[in-house]
């Protein structure tokens, strides 16, 4: 198949599966859900939060957020999205994992995707990625995803907040 075709198409599909999905607003933001709990009865495992912001020419920025929300839904390491608000200019998803080598498994396929939209666009998005341990069972924020990325920004990393770049083990 052409290339050309291939990607119109691939941006057609992503098109159908954003509009399938619920989009939420600063003004109609999705209620905090609790984090799912462990696979043991009534087990309380800890579960890896990562709030990610993608930032860029919003013509092509929601089929890129599309592409990124199926392609963590089709890998094995993202239990549940549990936030999602389309800001336009920008994108806030915040998505649970079992572990940072997920994440970073989910990182590396997504690279594709952000070759395509730099070539849409003649620039990468700006992804700003913010990771931290939660307790399944406990709510996440958008206000805590904020608050943490903050924290982040100000203190580097360490338990609160942290990157794929400095991970920080699960607690016990």
């Amino acid at each position: 198949m052409d290339p050309w075709i291939e990607v119109h198409f691939s941006i057609g599909v992503v098109m159908n599966i954003l509009a399938q999905r619920p989009r939420t607003s600063a003004s109609h933001p999705r209620t905090a859900r609790p984090l799912p709990r462990g696979q043991g009865l009534g087990e309380r495992r800890p579960v890896l939060v990562e709030s990610r912001t993608l930032r860029g020419d919003r013509r092509h920025l929601a089929a890129l957020a599309a592409a990124l929300r199926q392609r963590a839904a089709e890998g094995a390491g993202a239990p549940e999205e549990v936030h999602f608000s389309d800001g336009g200019d920008r994108i806030h998803v915040i998505v649970l994992w079992r572990s940072p080598t997920d994440v970073r498994e989910f990182v590396e396929a997504a690279h594709r995707d952000l070759l395509g939209f730099r070539a849409r666009t003649g620039a990468f998005p700006e992804v700003e990625r913010v990771l931290w341990w939660a307790v399944g069972g406990s709510a996440v924020t958008a206000e805590e995803a904020a608050a943490r990325a903050d924290h982040l920004r100000e203190h580097g990393p360490g338990r609160r907040a942290f990157s794929l770049a400095s991970p920080v083990p699960a607690p016990a």
